[in-house]
This record gives structure tokens, C-alpha cells and sequence, in this order.
């Protein structure tokens, strides 16, 4: 699908928040490039406040959509990620030929990257859930995934509910550092009740936008909807707790903690307060 304005505008929001400050290395699932006009890209970088770049390497937008058009490379350049790589079976731009219906195998990719995007990318895959297993698995303990599927009118074998990335969070402890859909490459914010005051049939597309933050090495967990076997990952009855970020959020245990045995109630509670801990002693 490659990075239109909406991408650009997120990651750029990503940004301006400090969340790249120590991010260096990225990797795309797919091949990507930048999808909008050299004017347009100027005035969204202009706007973050970005002037310190190579211009020259984004003259080939001048012709966009007509051109050969522009990898993304170069953008995530401008933003401090040096290191960049991409997977895709056409080995364009120099794309590992990884085929994402199957597991990642090679040991030398788990962990290795900051930023792992998939900009429209898994849709494609038939095995979908596979492909995310392998966002997971490329991502650094505490890298920041960056999703974009369609959830209407989209070109690949998926549509994917919010529910579907919500559900994943939550089975793999991800901190939700943004969420929203995009319509006509605007940002709104993701509820249903809101998308209920639209006409779809005038709509050209819908979106789900989601950047996820990693927060430790554990393996990947397929996450279960209801009561079934949900309860036996311990998320059984998450709400959403927001934290001090007002962009992010976290999913937590609800107050009943209904069906918890204490000894995983207290458990939690000594590992949140070991952590936070940790965190207020590293800043002092």
C-alpha cells in the first residue's frame, strides 16, 4: 500500500512525542513507498518541524502518482532511523525474500528492530496471523509496531475489526501508544458509534491505524475472543487504563477480578510495582 499522508502524519506525531528518541533501525513488511506529491510531503515535514534533510532524494515526488515514485527509506532517513530494511518476495530495494504465510526462521532477525510497520502489507497474506506472529517476533523487547489495515473496501483477502488488534494487545501485553481510523486520510478517532453517522456507500475506504509498543521478550500468544480459553491467558476482563501520555494506553485487569485466585492477583500487583519502581529510581 506504501506510506501515504496518513502514515506520514503518524509517524511524524510519533516523533514530535519523543517515541523515536532512541529508535535507529526499522523494518517494513512489503516494500514500501511514499504515496503523495512533493508538495504535500514538504508541508507535512515543514509542519513537524523537519528542515534538516535531503531534499534531493524526494525529487522523484514531484511526479508522483506518474512516476517511478520514492521508497520510504529515505523518509525514515530523515527521521534518525539509519538502519532500514524491508521483507518482501519481489527483493525490491534490496527485500528479504521471506514468504510471511510461514514462520520466521531465521534467529538473526528476532528482536533485531526499533520500528516494525506493516503499512497494508498482512491483508495479503492468507496466513494472516502468522504474518503478525512475525511482527512480533522482529521487534525489539521494547520496539513500537505500526499497523495499518483495512477494515472496508480494501484490496486484500482481510478486513480486519479493531477487535482483532485490540484482542492481540491484550494477549501480548502491547502498550497501545495510538489508535484511530482514517478516512479519506484523516484521522478520527476509533468508534463505531461515530462511523455509524457516515454513509459507507459514498465512503472510498476505512481504515484502522495502531502503533504498539512491545514490553518484553515473552514470546508471541494467540489471543482467544470471550470467556472460553481467554480466561487461561489471564486477560479475561480487560478494560482499557489510560496512561499519563495522552496518546497511549494499556490494557489492565478489571476492579471485580472476577475468577482470579489470589495468588495471581497479588502476583501482578508485585510485578507492576516492581517495575514502576525501577522506572521512578531510573529517573532520579
Amino acid at each position: 500500500m506504501g506510506l501515504d499522508p496518513a502514515a506520514i502524519k503518524l509517524n511524524l506525531e510519533l516523533w514530535k512525542n519523543a517515541y523515536f528518541k532512541d529508535t535507529h533501525s526499522v523494518l517494513e513488511l512489503g516494500s514500501q513507498g511514499l504515496h503523495l506529491n512533493l508538495a504535500d510531503f514538504e508541508e507535512l515535514l515543514g509542519g513537524a518541524g523537519i528542515s534538516d534533510y535531503k531534499k534531493e532524494k524526494f525529487m522523484a515526488l514531484a511526479q508522483w502518482p506518474n512516476g517511478p515514485g520514492c521508497s520510504s527509506r529515505a523518509f525514515y532517513e530523515a527521521l534518525g532511523l539509519n538502519e532500514y530494511a524491508c521483507i518482501d518476495l519481489n527483493k525490491k530495494d534490496g527485500a528479504i525474500p521471506l514468504d510471511l504465510n510461514y514462520p520466521l526462521e531465521d534467529k538473526s532477525l528476532f528482536g533485531k528492530y526499533d520500528l516494525v510497520t506493516d503499512h497494508g502489507t498482512n491483508e495479503h497474506v492468507f496466513n494472516t496471523p502468522q504474518a503478525f506472529h512475525t511482527m512480533h517476533k522482529l521487534c525489539k523487547p521494547t520496539g513500537i509496531m505500526l499497523i495499518s489495515q483495512a477494515v472496508f473496501r480494501g484490496k486484500g483477502y482481510y478486513a480486519y475489526d479493531p477487535s482483532f488488534l485490540e484482542g492481540m494487545a491484550a494477549a501480548n501485553n502491547y502498550r497501545i501508544l495510538y489508535s484511530s481510523f482514517v478516512i479519506n486520510q484523516f484521522h478520527v478517532p476509533l468508534s463505531w458509534e461515530l462511523m455509524d453517522t457516515f454513509d459507507f456507500t459514498k465512503m472510498k475506504g476505512l481504515r484502522v491505524f495502531y502503533a504498539m509498543q512491545k514490553q518484553s521478550e515473552a514470546d508471541f500468544r494467540t489471543p482467544y475472543q470471550g470467556r472460553f480459553l481467554s480466561q487461561n491467558q489471564k486477560h479475561l476482563g480487560f478494560e482499557v487504563k489510560y496512561l499519563q501520555n495522552p496518546l497511549s494506553r494499556a490494557y489492565a485487569p478489571l476492579d471485580t477480578f472476577k475468577g482470579i485466585d489470589d495468588d495471581a492477583l497479588f502476583g501482578e500487583f508485585r510485578k507492576r510495582l516492581n517495575k514502576k519502581i525501577k522506572k521512578c529510581l531510573h529517573l532520579s
